[in-house]
């Protein structure tokens, strides 16, 4: 064992996990050992760019004996499935959000690592951004007053295919809230605590994919506070959160041109407190979310931390979306 954790990438080699790879060549404490999906051409082309080794399967991949922890970024319904045999083989897992795509199937994950002593750590990168923090931190010193509201939106314009896991509604019910919707999900409930219910109303608009590619979730919070989460798969990238307080409002706005490029994003947020007679701009340090939580997943394999969002927190935001899917107008 080496003082950097031997990691296998699994899935994604097109898409998201370049940007994990990448990020966690930018995290100290993580090594990239191999890689696996299931298109041959990209796993190759993608393990010769790094300088990794291409596995042949997902079980040569994860039995490698240089691998003590895996990195999943698959589909929603592989994560259990694929989390657990990890957990057979007593190899810690990362796993990106959501935990998994019932909550049931996350509450299995949570009690098998538990159970065996392993880390289980989930992707909610999006609270660990620097403008993130800046607004706990306003929060926690009663800037804005007492909230009462918050408005949260993350749209990006989807590239369905029928090849495409998202296409089919069974393995993405709630469209572009189970996929974008949760990183709010999660952030706001980082700022303002548990949320005690939630209900949402979803369609099928424009896409000829079979999701919904719009919808819209109501909140409550136990801290007393309403608010909506809302997204699209057919509109311009919008990304932004507003926080309504008896003080002031904040308002959090990202230029969403530089994405999927999580660790520009901080460069090209805007956080404004709106008070009764001025605009203050807010500053904050910028951060590279991705790089961060992976190294924080090694340092919690090595037993020195443990995740910030593990799986009590990737099944409370799964739980959001899920709940307000089941409680919506048909």
């Amino acid at each position: 064992m080496t003082d950097r954790v031997g990691v296998a990438l699994i899935g994604g080699t097109g898409t998201w996990g370049p940007r994990i790879a990448a990020a966690a060549s930018r995290a100290a404490g993580i090594r990239l050992v191999t890689c696996f999906s299931r298109d041959a051409r990209r796993r190759e082309k993608f393990a010769a760019e790094r300088g990794v080794e291409a596995a042949d399967s997902f079980e040569a991949a994860i039995e490698h004996p240089d691998v003590e922890s895996v990195l999943l970024v698959t589909p929603n319904d592989l994560h259990a499935p694929q989390a657990l045999a990890c957990a057979d083989r007593g190899k810690h897992v990362f796993v990106e959000k959501p935990i998994a795509d019932t909550v049931e199937a996350g509450s299995e994950m949570r009690d098998r690592f538990q159970s065996d002593r392993l880390v289980l750590s989930v992707g909610h990168a999006f609270r660990r951004f620097g403008a993130a923090r800046r607004v706990k931190a306003l929060l926690d010193d009663e800037t804005l007053g007492t909230v009462v509201l918050a408005e949260a939106n993350f749209s990006l314009p989807g590239k369905l295919v029928p090849e495409a896991w998202r296409w089919y509604r069974a393995r993405a019910p709630g469209g572009p809230l189970l996929q974008l919707g949760i990183h709010h999900a999660d952030t706001l409930r980082y700022w303002l605590g548990p949320v005690t219910e939630s209900h949402g109303i979803f369609a099928r608009l424009v896409t000829e994919a079979e999701i919904d590619d719009v919808g819209a979730v109501s909140l409550r919070f136990e801290s007393g506070p309403v608010g909506v989460i809302t997204g699209s798969y057919v509109s311009p990238h919008t990304f932004f959160l507003r926080l309504y307080g008896t003080l002031a409002v904040l308002e959090y706005r990202v230029d969403m041109s530089v994405w999927p490029n999580a660790e520009l994003v901080d460069g090209a947020t805007t956080l404004s407190l709106i008070k009764k007679d001025e605009v203050e701009e807010v500053t904050f340090d910028p951060r590279d979310p991705l790089a961060e939580e992976l190294a924080e997943f090694g340092r919690a394999v090595r037993g020195d931390t443990v995740p910030e969002t593990g799986a009590v927190e990737g099944i409370a935001a799964l739980d959001v979306i899920l709940g307000a899917l089941s409680e919506s107008t048909p």
